[in-house]
């Protein structure tokens, strides 16, 4: 693929990602409580989402309307060599709180390989974005995992859906075996920002559970290009695991994952 072609895709996601922020930001803290929806027990959905969905959708297809686009809210049929995976509000919870660790999540995956990915944090106004080749950023300034080297001195983010499908006892006993050799645990509850956040170098590694592919799809691109090992346990499929990390916490990460969840 031509690198005109990658870095157009990357600038409409960077945009993307803005638009559907100004919407977060219009709402935030101001919410009222017929704009809150639950879609099931514990799962939320607010009319921040549904709009900022709806804003990056239309400006994607606007520049590629032979694209396809599968968002968190309005769905969509992942068909064609290229689609785009939106999560137009990761960490609604967080958001609904007032929590400030929230984002809006635009990937591209081009023929079953995610090669763009961009995340916009608008509380602290922070645009993180990456394409295959061309290295991880965040507000234009280069960015990379961490080089610590000592498991003991590592934070390591974790987390798993409120309406787990596996038995909860098997992840408190990763986070158990993890807890006890690690320096931190942390669970912000927005698996983009997470991943945004490793690349960065602020957590060394990440286990978190029972994901869909817009919640994952960007920010392992920010991931990888920084410098990071990411696998997902279930390719992008709905439902899927994703273990990332620096070169020297991830096989660490990903022997505990095996043993205890066979994957």
């Amino acid at each position: 693929m031509k690198e005109s072609h990658v870095e157009h895709f990357l600038r409409v996601a960077k945009e993307a990602c803005i638009i559907g922020g100004f919407v977060i930001k219009e709402y935030f803290g101001k919410l009222l409580s017929d704009h809150i929806y639950f879609k099931g027990e514990k799962d939320l959905v607010s009319q921040a989402d549904r709009e900022s969905e709806d804003r990056i959708r239309d400006y994607i297809l606007k520049h590629f309307p032979d694209h396809s686009v599968v968002g968190e809210e309005n769905g969509g049929d992942a068909k064609g060599n290229e689609v785009w995976f939106v999560d137009p509000l990761d960490g609604t919870k967080n958001f609904v709180s007032g929590f400030p660790i929230f984002g809006v999540s635009v990937g591209l995956v081009v023929e079953d390989r995610p090669i763009v990915g961009a995340v916009y944090l608008p509380y602290f106004n922070n645009l993180y974005y990456a394409a295959e080749g061309l290295g991880a950023y965040k507000d234009g300034k280069r960015i990379s995992v961490s080089t610590r080297d000592v498991l003991k001195r590592m934070s390591v983010s974790y987390g798993f859906p409120s309406r787990a499908k596996r038995e909860l006892n098997l992840y408190w006993e990763i986070i158990r075996e993890v807890f006890d050799k690690v320096g931190s645990m942390r669970r912000p509850g927005a698996a983009a920002v997470d991943l945004c956040f490793l690349a960065e170098g602020i957590f060394d590694g990440l286990i978190e559970f029972e994901l869909n592919p817009w919640d994952v799809v960007a920010g392992m691109v920010i991931a990888k290009e920084a410098g990071g090992m990411v696998k997902l346990t279930k390719g992008l499929t709905n439902g899927t695991d994703v273990i990332a990390g620096s070169s020297y916490i991830f096989p660490y990460l990903e022997e505990v994952v095996k043993l205890k969840l066979g994957v």
